[in-house]
């Protein structure tokens, strides 16, 4: 490999570790911080290393420290969410709210109502019901991102990571393919699978085997949906300043 870094040239800085570390809750209930903020020179190198040629014009190793510090935002909303419901059935709380919500909505169309037909006068104290109105129907909203989708296994903030990282190799002119060792007992291996063993373990800190990176490489070969939910918090979370 040549010494120019073309892929990663005029890389910003990443933020401080207390703007992107994550809470997260382990299974004795003690909480951790999250340290990822950026790929170390080592792990960007071996990442590199994967293919020849990562096209110029786009900041390679920025866009994967992005998704990396995105992936720990969402997990630790999902930890904040966690906690609010810990001990409690979410469904019901989620019916209490929607209930509380549905009233309040009511309650703004009677008082409406009062007014068109000339009940009150234009000094009558209007209580603030605007302001709770939308602060619940916030709060379901966002239990509809956080919560909801979690039924059973699945992890969207996961296969949202998987997707991420999948797409930005094939953005980058990479294949979406592997293949098996003759002489290995059929392990898999290439390029792509390489690639998501070194950054996955960056961004999670764990290793994954080869037959299970295959698995999530088939898993994401199709079309995504239109709508993810995550992606959209984190961009609107960065255009209003969030992150």
């Amino acid at each position: 490999m040549p010494k120019s870094d073309n892929a990663s040239a005029g890389r910003r800085p990443a933020p401080p570790a207390s703007s992107v570390g994550a809470p997260r809750v382990n299974s004795a209930g003690a909480t951790s911080v999250v340290t990822f903020t950026a790929l170390s020179e080592a792990q960007w190198q071996a990442i590199r290393s994967t293919r020849n040629g990562w096209p110029d014009g786009i900041d390679w190793r920025h866009e994967i420290e992005g998704i990396g510090r995105d992936y720990w935002e969402a997990q630790g909303t999902r930890e904040m969410w966690l906690k609010k419901l810990r001990g409690k059935k979410p469904a019901k709380q989620r019916e209490k709210i929607y209930k509380a919500w549905m009233s309040m909505r009511q309650s703004q169309k009677a008082l409406a109502g009062l007014v068109d037909d000339g009940l009150l006068d234009d000094d009558f104290p209007h209580p603030d019901l605007e302001s709770p109105e939308q602060r619940l129907e916030s709060w379901l909203s966002d239990y509809d991102v956080w919560v909801r989708p979690f039924a059973g296994q699945s992890n969207p903030i996961q296969t949202e990571l998987e997707w991420r990282l999948i797409d930005l190799w094939k953005r980058s002119g990479g294949k979406v393919d592997w293949s098996r060792k003759k002489d290995d007992s059929g392990t898999p291996y290439g390029p792509l699978i390489s690639f998501l063993t070194l950054t996955i373990n960056a961004i999670l800190g764990k290793a994954l085997r080869p037959s299970g990176i295959a698995k999530m490489v088939d898993r994401h070969r199709g079309r995504r949906n239109r709508y993810d939910p995550f992606l959209m918090y984190v961009m609107n979370a960065r255009i209003t300043g969030l992150i």
